[in-house]
């Protein structure tokens, strides 16, 4: 029976996800650096003894060094405030945004309340190292990108957007942009979906002296756009692979038989084995009558983050396999247990039908993922 009851099932249901308040820039989430507001810019330098490249995340402003960070640890957050919807009278040159009424998010050339004000700035590039004018010039190309939907990045002008970076399936390879030795510059960058988004920069410049180009390895930068719980866990435990198929919900990252789903709502790592957080039957007497119960795990996450919000989480009985009566939290309530080993939260859930009365009795944990809320 136990092997039985264990068995999850994984649905998608109808419903809404609320969209998240906006987080507050500069904090830390699991050891990643939060960004969503203020001048941030991708800094690029190169130490010309070395020849080494460094792309980071500057928040200085000014040509006055900030504040940097590591890409590998930093979250380039969008929040919801970025949202835009296409006008009806949007010019042709504009239609890659979509059509009238659809949304997409901007992240503008101008600063804006709780919206990232992102650009590019060479401030440690040499002068006079590489080639070209005003102390010389390096380039940034997309190298790689993977998202939940297309990117752009362009700057407006009387005769139209001028395009530097295209992700669509029929466009020119990706795109670069290009800064002079201690220049400083912003685009509009634009994501037409919610999600992760997973840029790779690749530096480069030819050297003044014998002409060579030096070109660096691609680094890539983490984008969370309006993000849902699921996304900011996904990335967390995927990184770099986070659009990758073993980083799906229904996929079994660890072989051991439990989607990436379960691993999300018991709060495990995905890629370790998850037999040991699965839920349990225990036998439980009310008065003279034998009751089942199910034990179970339920990660909380942090709220407006990975809080789990986009979990619905339901207990099911049934005489057979084939009918599943869901037990309301009335008549079968939720009782709090003593937290894991691990500081998770854990529930009781007892069957109300003894098992006296039934003949047998099934129970199982219906774990639903809920779809996107319309904005």
């Amino acid at each position: 029976m136990k092997r039985l009851i264990r068995c999850l099932l994984i649905t998608l249901l109808a419903g809404g996800a609320s969209i998240l308040p906006a987080t507050a820039s500069g904090t830390i989430w699991n050891d990643w650096k939060i960004v969503s507001e203020f001048h941030t810019d991708l800094s690029i330098g190169h130490q010309t003894g070395t020849g080494e490249w460094s792309l980071k995340v500057d928040r200085g402003d000014s040509g006055i060094p900030g504040e940097a960070h590591t890409p590998d640890s930093t979250i380039l957050l969008v929040n919801p405030e970025a949202i835009r919807t296409v006008p009806e009278n949007v010019p042709p040159a504009f239609s890659f945004l979509g059509e009238p009424g659809d949304s997409y998010y901007l992240l503008p050339t101008v600063e804006r309340a709780k919206v990232l004000f992102l650009g590019f700035n060479a401030y440690g590039i040499p002068t006079n190292h590489f080639s070209g004018p005003f102390g010389g010039e390096v380039n940034l190309t997309l190298a790689d990108y993977a998202g939940e939907g297309p990117f752009f990045l362009y700057t407006a002008s009387a005769a139209g957007p001028n395009m530097f970076m295209d992700t669509r399936p029929d466009a020119p390879p990706f795109g670069s942009v290009t800064e002079i030795s201690g220049g400083h510059s912003h685009y509009n960058w634009v994501f037409k979906e919610r999600g992760i988004h997973i840029l790779s920069l690749e530096p480069s410049g030819e050297r003044v002296s014998d002409g060579e180009l030096l070109t660096g390895d691609p680094t890539a930068f983490f984008f969370l756009v309006d993000p849902r719980p699921r996304d900011w866990w996904v990335l967390d435990q995927f990184r770099e692979d986070a659009l990758t198929a073993r980083a799906g919900m229904t996929c079994d990252a660890s072989g051991d038989g439990f989607p990436n789903l379960l691993a999300y709502a018991f709060g495990h790592d995905p890629e370790e084995p998850g037999l040991a957080y699965q839920p349990r039957v225990e036998m439980v007497e009310i008065g003279e009558a034998r009751h089942l119960s199910l034990v179970f795990r339920l990660a909380a996450g942090e709220e407006g983050r990975d809080d789990r919000s986009d979990l619905a989480i339901t207990v099911q009985a049934g005489t057979d396999l084939a009918d599943w009566t869901t037990l309301t939290p009335e008549e079968a309530p939720w009782t709090e247990l003593e937290p894991a080993e691990d500081g998770t939260p854990r529930f009781r859930v007892t069957d109300p039908v003894a098992l006296e009365d039934s003949g047998r009795r099934f129970l199982r944990l219906q774990v639903t993922l809920l779809p996107d809320s319309a904005h």
